[in-house]
């Protein structure tokens, strides 16, 4: 479940489906001048959920020698503005696995959804540059968190792996 419990997940309105999830409360520093949370913030906020989420499922330390995920696409749509001091869970899944690649969606929720994003992120070994498969033992603790998440063909002809 990560750093939220149940009844949170219940106050704050997550729909089924989404099994991690932070806490935040947005800072003053995250709002633009008209008082909403500055998009920029959203990406900030998803990275800490994805980050928090590999620490969770086994991903090693990040190092220039083991493999870490790099962004390959992103993208964030925004259903109601957020203010400064707003309580709110931000969630993280799994929803495709490749065979170099994987899939993640994140939410933010207060009182329902506010905002949702997605990112395609490739495995890489970050001192070569070499896109690696992902480690049979990282593979089966996201499926095991997020069952729904499908597999890509491991054969799959794609530029993000």
């Amino acid at each position: 479940m990560g750093a939220a419990d149940r009844a949170e997940f219940a106050r704050f309105g997550i729909e089924p489906g989404w099994g991690f999830a932070i806490r935040h409360r947005v800072r003053w520093s995250e709002c633009d001048p008209f008082g909403h949370a500055n998009h920029r913030a959203y990406f900030e906020w998803f990275e800490e959920a994805r980050n928090r989420y590999l620490e969770d499922v086994g991903l090693p330390a990040l190092s220039a020698t083991t493999p870490g995920p790099v962004m390959a696409e992103t993208g964030i749509r925004y259903y109601r503005p957020l203010a400064y001091g707003n309580e709110v869970l931000i969630t993280a899944r799994t929803v495709r696995l490749g065979r170099t690649s994987f899939e993640m969606e994140y939410a933010v929720w207060r009182q329902g959804l506010f905002a949702q994003g997605r990112a395609v992120l490739i495995l890489v070994v970050n001192a070569s540059g070499e896109k690696t498969p992902l480690p049979e033992a990282l593979r089966r603790a996201m499926l095991a968190r997020d069952p729904e998440a499908r597999e890509a063909g491991i054969s799959e002809k794609r530029t993000s792996g």
